[in-house]
């Protein structure tokens, strides 16, 4: 096996400032779009594997030396178009990273494997015999292993983790510490800003780097627009290279491959194969999207909490988190005020001045519910101007759940001591009681369409190319290979044949770390050279 020598600091990224030529053709065995936690699992265990593997990613490489604490500018770099991603009728804002490493970048860490409920369900319900705890569960110990999962330990639960601890002791609630993919973190509470320290194990310096060293070639600033296909086969990309600063297309790319791996989330992956003209056999593709929406509950405590300091994310509670009890799950992390501008979390004039005046009072719960994959993500324009359409309003029974979510987190921070509870809801509405709580929350009504009523956000969309038996029913078989083109594997979260409540990043890299031991093993039906 041959290793490559790589830079001591950073990763080789070739980016559109280095390109000369207008024109480029590439041959490589594997074409992976997407760097995040699919694509880079991939890159590297392909690349391990002995195979020649170039890897497209349409956002900036930001090296772990240029990353910093001003939230706002990382938004603008990192965050997909500014962190103004959102639905067809813009309440509902959809936050995915971009760039070399894709959302591990830009993530809180947060580490989770889907709960054995649900992937029993899909083993057995479902016909996913590969989906099965047991099967699964190799994988993901295998990246637990390489992203150094660890879980929080005393000195990293923040103060702000704490009234969440105390909260959920005085009721009798069951919470338990996250764990992170992280190596001795600094608790600099900046996570969401990307990690300028290297803790925090993103694919920017765990998988990514890997894969340079077996050989792998990255490239940024890369906008797949098209998967060709020949015989029924994957057969090449074609992509645009264009100037993150300047917006113009500096280079246009077209790179054989005998396998391609699209790996570029449950939002972009569709629209690709759409405006590729593939995946419409089964009628689902772009359908059955999960946006699993969360609203960010404030709670004011008498004495300074100072959330941001210390790990941005401590400790879940799991009270409601299972089968038959509403799928609920919250987390805490206050995260930097910026943040909460895509949502109107601030307020604005007075209320905004009052709220930044406070923001050391306060303590935060996020609430997430799994929604019922009502959404839908379509593409309409032209491959040179594509515009992306995502179809999806909060349903009355998404309402429901998340009005006992913001119930539940209320009580836990009035357990906890705290004087008011805010509720994000576009009208400002602070309850100062248990008392008032109930009466306060049944009046959040739901409004044409679920709109205006709560500021509702999406971290993790999943389900727009669903994986499943039935060629006529989904996209992608149980090794995420298109039922209609060979050698076309997507793995990101798209996949999912549900949402799953939880963060899905570590199942993400699970399956891609599966997909990829089945490649090895079939070589021969991928590979002909």
């Amino acid at each position: 096996m041959k290793f490559h020598e790589v830079p001591k600091d950073g990763i080789p990224v070739i980016q559109a400032r280095d390109h000369i030529e207008k024109v480029l053709r590439l041959k490589a065995d594997v074409v992976v779009v997407g760097s995040g936690a699919g694509g880079a699992v991939m890159a590297f265990e392909l690349a391990r594997q002995g195979r020649s593997v170039i890897v497209l990613e349409s956002g900036r490489y930001v090296p772990s030396s240029e990353m910093h604490e001003d939230m706002a500018e990382t938004i603008q770099r990192s965050y997909v178009d500014g962190a103004l991603q959102v639905n067809t009728t813009f309440d509902v804002p959809v936050f995915q990273g971009t760039g070399i490493g894709g959302s591990t970048t830009i993530d809180a860490g947060v580490a989770f494997r889907a709960p054995d409920y649900v992937l029993e369900h899909w083993s057995k319900e479902l016909g996913l015999k590969a989906m099965a705890p047991d099967r699964l569960r190799p994988f993901y110990e295998k990246v637990e292993r390489r992203l150094s999962v660890h879980i929080n330990e005393p000195h990293e639960i923040n103060e702000c983790a704490n009234k969440v601890i105390q909260g959920c002791d005085d009721l009798a609630w069951s919470w338990k510490p996250l764990a992170r993919t992280v190596k001795q973190c600094a608790l600099t509470g900046h996570c969401l800003a990307g990690c300028r320290t290297d803790r925090k194990q993103s694919t920017l310096v765990t998988y990514l780097p890997w894969a340079a060293a077996m050989g792998a070639r990255l490239y940024s600033d890369c906008h797949a627009t098209q998967v060709l296909t020949s015989h029924g086969r994957a057969s090449a990309v074609i992509a645009n290279v264009i100037d993150p600063d300047s917006n113009e297309i500096v280079a246009q790319m077209r790179i054989d491959a005998q396998v391609i791996v699209m790996a570029a989330g449950a939002i972009q992956s569709p629209l690709l194969l759409q405006r590729s003209g593939l995946g419409f056999q089964s009628g689902t593709l772009g359908h059955n999207l999960y946006l699993n929406p969360f609203v960010s509950m404030v709670g004011r405590f008498p004495q300074a909490v100072y959330g941001w300091r210390g790990a941005l994310s401590g400790v879940y509670v799991d009270q409601f988190l299972g089968p038959h009890d509403g799928k609920i799950f919250m987390m805490s992390g206050l995260p930097a005020p910026v943040q909460l501008l895509s949502t109107g979390g601030l307020g604005v004039g007075n209320s905004h001045m009052a709220f930044m005046g406070d923001y050391r009072y306060y303590a935060m719960l996020q609430v997430f519910v799994q929604d019922e994959g009502q959404g839908s993500v379509f593409s309409s324009g032209t491959s040179h101007d594509p515009h992306k359409n995502i179809q999806w309003n909060l349903s009355r029974a998404n309402l429901e759940d998340l009005k006992r979510g913001i119930a539940h987190a209320a009580r836990i921070f009035f357990a906890a001591g705290a004087s008011s509870v805010l509720l994000p809801t576009f009208q400002k509405t602070e309850v100062h009681s248990v008392f008032d709580l109930d009466q306060a929350v049944a009046k959040i009504s739901y409004e044409p369409m679920g709109m205006y009523s709560l500021r509702v956000a999406s971290l993790q969309p999943q389900g727009t190319c669903r994986m499943g038996t039935d060629p006529f029913a989904s996209v992608v078989d149980e090794v995420c290979e298109m039922h209609d083109v060979h050698g076309l594997f997507i793995v990101d979260a798209s996949v999912l044949p549900q949402g799953i409540t939880v963060p899905p990043k570590m199942t993400v890299a699970a399956i891609a770390s599966y997909v990829a031991d089945h490649i090895e093993v079939n070589h021969r039906s991928y590979f002909w050279s």
